[in-house]
């Protein structure tokens, strides 16, 4: 689903979360395990193909093209761990043909290959070597009436219906209407379980991807079977568990409480609360951000406490409308302002919230504090942020490792930590696409450093220890 939502399912959107805004249950002190960390994980989409109005392939990222951009990310990021979930990679494109989706869009495949599903394999494969898990992007919520199984669902009464028993319309996408799956139906007639092990049949690599993206994944009740919408909650979290069993982990678009502990990871992060929170570990649920066209959310908390970096909308291409020449500053200005705070507080234990609104300030383990009130992060009396400049501990590279950036040209005191002190010399790069270049290198004698930033510039910043 695009960054904007819809109007239509927007407001099926909040009326669900509503809905499953009680009986949660409580996670505080809980040690969970999941295949990937996705609290310390740059989770991301990107849009590789869509549905053109004739209903044929329009390609926005083939799968070539795909594995550029990770490469490009992988020196930007320094190596983070990245997952990137592929939207549009069935069929011709986004939202095509749902409930099924056993067949890759071939417009994405490469020149030498014989088919989409080749060269998949191929991104798969390729992809690892630059910290990446490639994974898909799938619907397990909307029907439309030109896929393959639509005759199959109508006939086994797979679609929810309304109180006069019309079909329940629920969106409408590629100029067709979308149309609402009854959960409970399709799991005791055994359809769900079908379409995912023939999803794994055909790519068994997700179960090493450990990891799914479900798009819209979002209960409705079903009056046409006399069923509520909690009725069909609990037969989406059975949905939930199946994946599970199959050592893949369901993620969602949307945060929904009732699926804590089944769900790892929500795209969109709205209506959290600041309670949420405190009450339930980033290690057991996390999310990307905030869609700010979602109206009730509480914005403050994704500073207070961070939040990751969207990708589909910082790729180049026509459907982000960023250039092929404008990417790298784009991509750049979203993850640093965004996730080495978020992967920095990630790691630490949340305390206390004091104060209200806009004047709020976080408390965290290891006397590290966020305020709202002057876009501040300490830890003890050193200055990790102030508004749009910021240099953390890039704590997930492989080498001992500083990053800084600002959104304007400026100077900041840079303080390494005690144990670089024995080094001889500190190092500084700058950051690109293209890897590390180094532009200074410092005698370590003081404790601290004047470091000069310019705008849109990162930088990295290493002990030299021989």
């Amino acid at each position: 689903m695009k960054f904007v939502f819809y109007v239509f399912i927007l407001a099926g959107i909040q009326t669900a979360i509503a809905q499953n805004k009680k009986d949660v249950p409580s996670y505080a002190g809980t040690s969970f395990s999941w295949h990937h960390d996705y609290h310390q994980t740059l989770v991301m989409k990107i849009m590789n193909c869509v549905v053109d109005k004739d209903g044929s392939a329009k390609v926005i990222c083939n799968f070539e093209k795909t594995l550029t951009l990770i490469k490009d990310m992988d020196n930007m990021t320094l190596g983070v761990p990245k997952i990137l979930y592929l939207v549009g990679w069935q069929y011709n494109g986004h939202d095509d043909l749902y409930p099924a989706f056993f067949e890759v869009n071939n417009a994405l495949k490469r020149t030498q290959d014989k088919n989409g599903l080749e060269s998949l394999n191929w991104l798969v494969k390729e992809a690892k070597k630059y910290h990446t898990t490639i994974s898909l992007h799938i619907n397990m919520t909307d029907a439309y009436d030109n896929s393959p199984l639509w005759n199959e669902y109508i006939k086994n009464d797979l679609i929810s219906k309304n109180e006069d028993g019309s079909l329940k319309i629920i969106g409408n996408y590629n100029d067709r209407k979308a149309y609402q799956i009854n959960y409970r139906n399709e799991w005791t007639k055994g359809f769900a379980q079908k379409r995912v092990d023939q999803l794994i049949s055909l790519m068994p690599w997700l179960k090493d991807a450990g990891t799914i993206h479900l798009d819209a994944w979002i209960a409705r009740d079903s009056k046409g079977h006399g069923e509520s919408v909690e009725t069909e909650r609990e037969y989406q979290k059975k949905v939930g568990r199946y994946w599970l069993a199959k050592g893949i982990e369901p993620t969602n678009e949307v945060v929904f409480d009732y699926l804590t502990g089944l769900v790892p990871y929500a795209y969109h992060f709205n209506y959290r609360t600041q309670k949420d929170y405190l009450d339930i570990s980033p290690s057991i649920l996390t999310g990307t951000h905030m869609n700010p066209d979602v109206s009730g959310s509480d914005f403050g908390l994704q500073f207070l406490f961070g939040t990751s970096t969207y990708g589909e909308t910082s790729f180049p291409g026509e459907w982000s409308k960023v250039s092929e020449e404008h990417w790298e500053p784009v991509f750049k200005r979203n993850f640093f302002l965004n996730f080495p705070q978020y992967h920095y507080l990630n790691r630490l234990e949340r305390l206390k919230v004091e104060g209200e609104g806009n004047a709020r300030t976080a408390y965290f383990s290891g006397n590290v504090r966020t305020s709202l009130t002057d876009s501040t992060v300490y830890e003890n009396l050193n200055l990790l942020r102030k508004g749009n400049t910021i240099c953390f501990p890039a704590t997930w590279a492989a080498e001992m490792t500083w990053v800084a950036y600002s959104t304007k040209d400026t100077t900041i005191t840079f303080q390494p930590p005690q144990s670089w002190l024995t080094s001889k010399k500190l190092s500084v790069f700058e950051i690109s696409k293209s890897g590390l270049k180094k532009v200074d290198e410092m005698k370590c004698k003081t404790s601290s450093y004047e470091l000069k930033l310019r705008a849109g510039v990162p930088l990295c910043i290493r002990p030299k220890l021989k």
